[in-house]
């Protein structure tokens, strides 16, 4: 199940024991599975008085009986772990900092190891901000790019559900131990995320729950696991704001959709672009360019696009509308619209907001 070096690092985060200090107690030893050997944790000198303690639970702890209640507690849960020391421990966690000791997996582990996007954004977003992210969610997935996002409410749930719909793989960070899934509304969605192939993760063990800190910290993982941080709404001070500021000192591409200058969910992001222009997106073709990724080749679909149709899509073209509005620009009976609508959203060349309004997609 675990090697000896792996389960020596499971056993410094089931026992709390923080990266620094893992490090300090590891100086002392050869190798770090030596922590199980009785005689050299006793021959081991240490100064400060935490460290100390440490090592008096390292001369009681039995690497059997421990090894067992890993195994048990994992099936009980049905996840696994990745450790700093495992073969497949993401490259791009190892160079930030504070790097998890573990990563507690459910769902395909492989995914760590594949070419990834970042997608964060307000809890609370717009309608706009929902098309959006759909819209940038579903072609980045569909070129190959497995996204990463929090599970959170808002962006990052529309992050997921515009992954899978569109068939691709999804990477969601949890806060606290996957037994916890928060929102717990979601909880539901997170299980389709592993049944569709995607992945859930976090450096918490089960039994932990989510603290206001812990959302904080899963920031920095969020954006180092992409090649590039995509943002779409986010208010002036949100977690969101943090997740940037990691992203540009792990050394990955940002990138940020302007938004309604009026809105408070757009002043983080409307300021990110007024600070650093070359942020400035509206495309997800542009991401793919900058990121070096070919998009897939896909079959032309050609749509029907009728009379009234067109009228519509003109009409649209100017901005959104109720559909009362549109009845009256376009002098078309509502049962006739309703009608073209309907058919229009099937086809993907309008999209149904809140408020009974409508856009072009």
């Amino acid at each position: 199940m675990f090697n000896d070096e792996e389960l020596a690092l499971i056993w410094f985060d089931y026992n709390d024991v923080s990266f620094s200090k893992t490090e300090k107690i590891l100086d002392e030893f050869d190798k770090i599975d030596a922590i199980f050997d009785k005689n050299k944790v006793k021959s081991a000198i240490f100064k400060e008085n935490d460290l100390n303690e440490i090592k008096e639970k390292l001369l009681k702890v039995d690497k059997d009986e421990f090894l067992k209640f890993v195994a048990d507690e994992f099936y009980k849960y049905n996840i696994f772990a990745v450790t700093f020391v495992s073969k497949n421990y993401p490259e791009k966690l190892k160079n930030i900092d504070d790097s998890p000791l573990v990563l507690y997996t459910r769902g395909d582990a492989g995914l760590l190891g594949k070419k990834s996007i970042s997608i964060v954004g307000t809890r609370k977003p717009t309608t706009y901000g929902k098309i959006v992210v759909e819209k940038f969610t579903k072609e980045l997935s569909s070129a190959g790019l497995v996204t990463v996002s929090g599970l959170a409410y808002g962006i990052d749930t529309c992050v997921a559900n515009a992954t899978i719909d569109a068939g691709g793989k999804t990477i969601a960070v949890l806060a606290g131990g996957l037994d916890s899934i928060y929102p717990a509304s979601n909880a539901g969605l997170a299980n389709k995320i592993v049944e569709t192939g995607g992945l859930l993760i976090s450096e918490y063990r089960p039994g932990v729950k989510p603290q206001q800190y812990s959302f904080i910290n899963r920031n920095r993982i969020v954006s180092a696991l992409g090649l590039g941080l995509l943002i779409v709404e986010a208010g002036k001070t949100s977690g969101t704001m943090a997740t940037a500021r990691h992203a540009l000192e792990q050394g990955r591409e940002l990138f940020v959709v302007p938004g309604n200058i009026n809105s408070i969910q757009s002043e983080g992001t409307n300021n990110l672009i007024d600070e650093m222009p070359d942020t400035f997106t509206i495309s997800p073709e542009r991401i793919l360019y900058r990121l070096k990724i070919k998009k897939k080749k896909e079959e032309t679909k050609s749509v029907q696009v009728g009379i009234s149709d067109n009228q519509i899509l003109e009409i649209l073209s100017q901005g959104e509308l109720t559909f009362d509005e549109l009845a009256e620009k376009t002098n078309m009976k509502p049962s006739e619209l309703s009608a073209e609508l309907i058919k229009m959203e099937m086809f993907g060349l309008v999209m149904k907001g809140s408020g009974n309004t409508y856009y072009k997609i």
